[in-house]
């Protein structure tokens, strides 16, 4: 078969990867298949999503793990950082495992990053010891109370967003043993485009001295998925596809209105993620929906529209100035204990 998928085609593969990827010893022969490809198909379907990965439109093919069901502190922080100090305080800031995101916004709090800590590892001591490192006042974190929305998965035609709403859902957490962490840590590993990549994902880690078999480790990822294992997924780079900007549209809405308020947001086929967190001192907001278009008037206008929909008056649109750190949030580090170890214990 010819190794070059048609326009079409490599469109629906970009749909389907970002749409969910079969937990099954050969998966690439599971999509061609439903590509109508038949698995002869397999070869053209790992060399489209290798080329995709040269071109830097697919980020990777992974897990996406719940932090909350791990046991894991998460928030996302906001600091206000003097424009001399911003190099050495991003340095400090990146150089934290588990920092996933971290940009420049145009705000009073000017640099916003994600990061996600064991329990063991106190947040407000972790973002204390980044403060003390960077030479900043504080950073304050805003938790997530609610969620009402998450993920993307951009059309690669008509550059829209389809991710659904979130239908609340109790997942209780989870013991994690020090086998499971290995098989997590495994299946955040990005998929190799072989024919049997899990089989691949299990011989490099059992390269570590466990032995670990491809049927054990999509056993477990199938049991845990829904769950602890919130995607098995395909992520982009948007920007990559044609979606130039991001907005961060913040809203102030009383407690009580908190719910309504983010699942009108969540409606919206332009907002890809959204959620409800603490107020923190000057910024009275609680809600955040991320919207994404071709620019940022269409980020505004996205806002605004949605503004005389929910009748909150109160909102603004933060942008990213600049990008310092973008990469998926990986769990149970070694690298982690390192960064704590050296700082904490000292």
């Amino acid at each position: 078969m010819e190794e070059q998928l048609s326009d079409a085609l490599r469109n629906e593969l970009i749909r389907s990867v970002q749409a969910g990827v079969p937990l099954v010893d050969r998966p690439f022969a599971e999509i061609a298949g439903k590509l109508g490809l038949g698995e002869e198909g397999e070869s053209a379907v790992r060399a489209q999503l290798e080329r995709l990965s040269e071109e830097e439109v697919l980020r990777e093919i992974s897990a996406v793990l719940e932090g909350s069901v791990l046991g894991y502190d998460s928030a996302l922080v906001a600091g206000v950082v003097p424009g001399a100090s911003l190099e050495r305080v991003v340095e400090a800031v990146n150089a934290h495992p588990t920092v996933t995101h971290n940009y420049l916004r145009n705000h009073h709090y000017n640099l916003w990053f994600t990061i996600a800590v064991p329990p063991e590892m106190k947040l407000e001591k972790t973002l204390e010891l980044l403060a003390g490192e960077g030479g900043v006042e504080a950073f304050l974190p805003l938790r997530r109370t609610h969620t009402f929305k998450i993920g993307v998965n951009f059309d690669p035609e008509t550059l829209k967003n389809s991710t659904q709403a979130v239908k609340p859902t109790s997942v209780s957490d989870i013991d994690v043993s020090e086998r499971d962490a290995l098989l997590f840590r495994t299946l955040q590993t990005p998929l190799p485009f072989v024919e049997r990549p899990f089989d691949a994902l299990a011989e490099k880690a059992s390269a570590g001295g466990e032995q670990v078999k491809e049927s054990e480790l999509l056993e477990f990822a199938g049991r845990h998925l829904g769950g602890a294992i919130r995607r098995y997924v395909g992520t982009l780079r948007h920007r990559k596809l044609g979606v130039r900007e991001n907005g961060m549209a913040v809203w102030r809405v009383a407690e009580k209105d908190v719910e309504a308020a983010g699942l009108r947001l969540a409606a919206a086929p332009e907002v890809s993620h959204c959620y409800a967190r603490n107020a923190i001192e000057g910024f009275p907001y609680t809600l955040y929906s991320m919207t994404h278009g071709p620019s940022r008037e269409s980020c505004h206008e996205v806002a605004r529209r949605l503004s005389k929909e929910t009748g909150i008056e109160d909102y603004a649109v933060l942008f990213s100035e600049r990008e310092f750190k973008k990469l998926r949030l990986r769990y149970f580090l070694p690298e982690l204990d390192t960064w704590w170890t050296a700082r904490a214990c000292a």
